[in-house]
């Protein structure tokens, strides 16, 4: 009896979309949608507000320069800033000499994330999903709590380490859980939505440093969700039945699937109810050496990390790029929020109708061309409307973008091994990180060359698309529980279950 068919006639079984189900979705993407915010909040709380000229010599130079420049050669009795709310620009003074420091807040929390990434996802193989996460969790509680009684910037820096630290096992181990209490293809609808959340998030961060006047106000909407999915996710979050099963704890699975099934309003299984029994790895093997130590996961996972590199470089360039695109920034990277929502939507047609590999190949393609389209001569000049040209070609880049990584998030799940599910995805993940490290520098490059980011970019999409034309498609295919079921998935040696 192979695993992977038993598990999906047993999940059907307990019901695999039902009440439990649901509630555990609220969770994932509410935790999304928080994420997402935080990610962004620097960006959002390091805006300079408008300014105000006391001087006749100030405001002549105002209607020459751009504010960012001419407060930092005349003198501090000359202006000061139109608005009365406190952000992280103004009360630590981040302008000028110390633009910098802009930079160096979002770099902070894609090293924690990056570091976080590689230790905490290796838990979530080792230890399970549930303990992991409920770690994580609390981490991220007070992670916010520090961070909202944060009185000087290196606080601020300390705590948001600790938040991209936490947010990232979280990320993975959360998305992880949730696909292994129902079927694939239910996994990857939920990656989407957690994907179109996050980028709502990104929207919001915006709105509440421009709603709030104080910005320790902005966080206590994140603080109480975190707190609140917390509790939920520690009374009503089993351990997954799919992980037990791996570790040969086949009673405590039957527990996690009773459970399930009494929530989602089925029929209990008996106590003598026989469970297949796995046949995978060892369960006390190292998650890094079940990948390392076989070719065809190892191949995988490097070009699978290279293409998330790339998304991420794409991405997040594009988001803080947003100042030097000649339009508002809070309209722009609230506009980057709304076009994203349609973007990862399309996912739900475009991967389940024509495969994970031929939708992301079809968005990278977008995503190019979009960027291509960046370097026409005097494209920053044309409107439409109320943006210029440029403007909506990243926009459009960065929704494709946007798409790609829910695409990958579900791509990279459905071809590793369940004790090497987490591990593997970090291992991606870590590679898009160190390019999230590097995106808040794309200032600099602006100030080279303006092209230099959109050149960068296009050749890794292109590099990326040769690399991932070895991955396998995985639509409609189960989730592989060990090696063997890789091999086959990977060289046809034999079948995987279509569901």
């Amino acid at each position: 009896m192979v695993l992977s068919h038993s598990v999906t006639d047993v999940l059907k079984r307990v019901g695999h979309l039902g009440r439990f189900q649901i509630m555990f979705l609220f969770l994932f993407i509410g935790n999304s949608l928080i994420d997402g915010s935080i990610t962004f909040q620097f960006q959002a709380l390091t805006i300079m507000p408008n300014v105000i000229c006391k001087s006749e010599r100030c405001k002549m130079l105002l209607e020459k320069e751009n504010k960012d420049e001419l407060i930092c050669h005349i003198n501090a009795d000359e202006w000061e800033f139109d608005d009365v709310r406190h952000n992280w620009l103004t009360d630590f003074e981040l302008y000028c000499e110390n633009t910098y420091l802009k930079g160096m807040g979002t770099t902070v929390y894609f090293v924690g994330f990056m570091i976080g990434v590689s230790l905490l996802s290796a838990l979530c193989d080792r230890f399970g999903r549930r303990r992991t996460n409920i770690l994580l969790l609390v981490g991220n509680v007070l992670a916010i709590l520090g961070l909202y009684h944060s009185k000087f910037l290196t606080q601020v820096y300390i705590f948001r380490f600790v938040l991209g630290f936490f947010h990232s096992g979280l990320s993975v181990c959360m998305f992880t859980a949730f696909c292994e209490f129902t079927l694939p293809n239910v996994g990857a609808f939920a990656n989407v939505l957690s994907g179109t959340t996050f980028t709502v998030g990104g929207s919001l961060a915006s709105l509440l440093a421009y709603h709030y006047r104080d910005w320790q106000d902005s966080l206590l909407p994140l603080l109480t969700l975190k707190a609140v999915f917390l509790i939920v996710y520690a009374l009503f979050c089993p351990e997954t039945p799919l992980w037990l099963l791996a570790k040969s704890k086949n009673s405590d699975a039957l527990k996690s699937l009773n459970f399930v099934a009494k929530v989602n309003g089925h029929k209990l299984l008996t106590r003598d109810y026989e469970l297949p029994h796995c046949s995978s790895e060892k369960s006390s093997d190292n998650p890094l050496k079940i990948i390392f130590s076989n070719n065809t996961l190892y191949d995988a996972i490097t070009r699978l990390s290279f293409a998330w590199f790339t998304v991420s470089v794409c991405y997040y360039a594009l988001q803080f790029s947003a100042g030097s695109l000649g339009d508002d920034e809070y309209g722009v990277m609230i506009w980057m929020g709304i076009v994203d929502v349609p973007s990862r939507l399309s996912i739900i047609y475009f991967a389940f109708k024509y495969g994970r590999k031929c939708s992301t190949r079809w968005y990278f393609t977008v995503c190019v061309v979009s960027l291509g389209l960046c370097l026409v001569p005097n494209v920053s000049v044309i409107y439409l409307g109320q943006m210029n040209l440029k403007s909506i070609f990243v926009l459009v880049g960065h929704g494709a973008g946007g798409a790609i990584f829910s695409l990958l998030y579900t791509y990279t799940s459905e071809v590793l091994p369940t004790l090497a599910r987490s591990t593997g995805m970090s291992l991606c993940s870590t590679a898009a990180r160190v390019a999230s490290i590097l995106s808040p520098f794309v200032i600099i490059l602006n100030q080279i060359s303006g092209s230099l980011i959109y050149f960068i970019s296009m050749t890794c999409i292109l590099t990326s698309m040769s690399l991932m034309k070895s991955i396998p498609e995985t639509l409609n295919k189960q989730l592989p529980n060990n090696i063997a079921d890789c091999e086959a998935l990977f060289h046809g040696k034999s079948k995987i279950e279509q569901i």
